[in-house]
């Protein structure tokens, strides 16, 4: 019988470790339910990539479930939507280390997956903010069609540096520009704008604690400025990491 432990020490190697802690919430709490969901996995023939295809379903249900509903019920399982996602996007790399399936493909198809949620997830937290009636902190005087352009903006600030950081590092064949990617050695700051910005993290705890106020405006506004702030920083970080 594979066990959780058995997983996590194929698939977490030291370095990959002392990154990853850093993300607290996903790492303490999301990766070891990804160990436990991995086990049943394990004993068939689907392949990593056959997951994260899969994962693709919750992320565009979950989007579905926030704009169409307006009771907290409904709302709630587009909240478990995202979060079954998150669980996705940790099973497919679990079954790859554990089983060393890699393919040039299964990075691509995971950083789709994982664009996908980025913009889904404020976006689909502003449409329920239009659609909401009260609020914890009721917000006035902002139209509630700005709601969803402050979240679909709030979803394009988290997806366009790591396009710019895609497209700087294929000109320049430098890996770690601006150190964007190594999370080892961060800051307390940095520490604390990965743990708000984190999507399997504080994102979803933060957007399951906005569905049972409710709170979806101070949340999107939130999280609007929170990824527009970060987006300047981590885009300083590109351009001045490019031109060493």
């Amino acid at each position: 019988m594979i066990t959780p432990k058995q997983i996590e020490e194929a698939t977490m190697s030291a370095e990959k470790r002392a990154s990853a802690k850093n993300d607290l919430f996903a790492f303490y709490i999301g990766r070891p339910i990804t160990y436990v969901m991995t086990i049943p996995f394990l004993y068939t023939n689907i392949s990593p990539n056959a997951v994260t295809w899969i994962s693709f379903i919750p992320v565009i249900t979950g989007l579905c479930f926030m704009c169409l509903g307006r009771s907290t019920p409904i709302l709630f399982w587009g909240w478990f939507s995202f979060f079954l996602w998150s669980m996705f996007d940790g099973i497919d790399g679990n079954i790859a280390r554990y089983k060393k399936q890699f393919s040039k493909l299964g990075d691509t198809l995971d950083a789709a997956a994982g664009y996908f949620a980025m913009a889904f997830i404020p976006l689909s937290a502003g449409v329920a903010a239009a659609h909401q009636n009260n609020s914890v902190i009721p917000i006035s005087g902002l139209s509630s069609d700005w709601f969803i352009v402050l979240g679909a903006l709030s979803g394009m600030f988290t997806i366009l540096p790591r396009l710019i950081m895609h497209k700087a590092i294929n000109s320049t064949g430098e890996k770690n520009i601006g150190e964007v990617k190594d999370r080892k050695g961060y800051s307390f700051s940095k520490l604390v704008a990965l743990n708000l910005s984190s999507t399997p993290g504080a994102v979803q705890l933060l957007l399951l604690v906005a569905v049972f106020i409710p709170a979806f405006d101070v949340y999107t506004i939130f999280y609007f400025i929170v990824n527009f702030m970060i987006m300047i920083l981590s885009l300083r970080s590109i351009f001045k990491g490019g031109d060493k």
